[in-house]
């Protein structure tokens, strides 16, 4: 059950990716992501209060998601799988039905990577399912463990 871990802290980082440059620099994000190709820019007019806003709830996912990663116990590594799939399965819905906006290469790396990240969800979704409730995925934490008495 590492999995969960680690699909856990990649669902993370790639919040990460995406909130970070989105609510620090927007116009950067919107003009420039990822690594110059414009993928925001081809959907549509730019707006900063937009962008910053799905910056910080990307960054906002990306701390639960840290979270489930840090500390996989099975309901919280379900209600942050569940979260990531919510928020990556209309996204990626959105730009198969857009693809058009960008070039094949630029259009089939974005969903790509959009239908990775709904994958690894759904994968750390059922792989937290299948524990028992209240069960952590690598065993207690040492700060969880019993102390013993003087």
């Amino acid at each position: 059950m590492r999995w969960i871990r680690i699909g856990s802290a990649l669902l993370a980082a790639q919040m990460l990716a995406l909130g970070v440059p989105a609510s620090v620099a927007p116009r950067w994000f919107f003009d420039w992501f990822p690594f110059g190709a414009g993928w925001v820019a081809a959907g549509g007019p730019y707006n900063e209060h937009l962008l910053s806003d799905l910056g910080y709830a990307y960054l906002a996912l990306a701390v639960v998601l840290g979270w489930a990663a840090a500390r996989p116990v099975r309901e919280l590594c379900l209600a942050a799988a569940a979260a990531s799939v919510v928020a990556n399965t209309p996204h990626l819905l959105f730009h198969l039905a857009h693809a058009e906006a960008l070039p094949t290469v630029d259009s089939v790396a974005e969903n790509a990577l959009l239908a990775g990240a709904v994958v690894v969800g759904l994968a750390v979704f059922f792989a937290a399912y299948r524990l028992r409730p209240g069960d952590a995925v690598a065993g207690p934490a040492p700060t969880d463990l019993p102390r013993e008495r003087p």
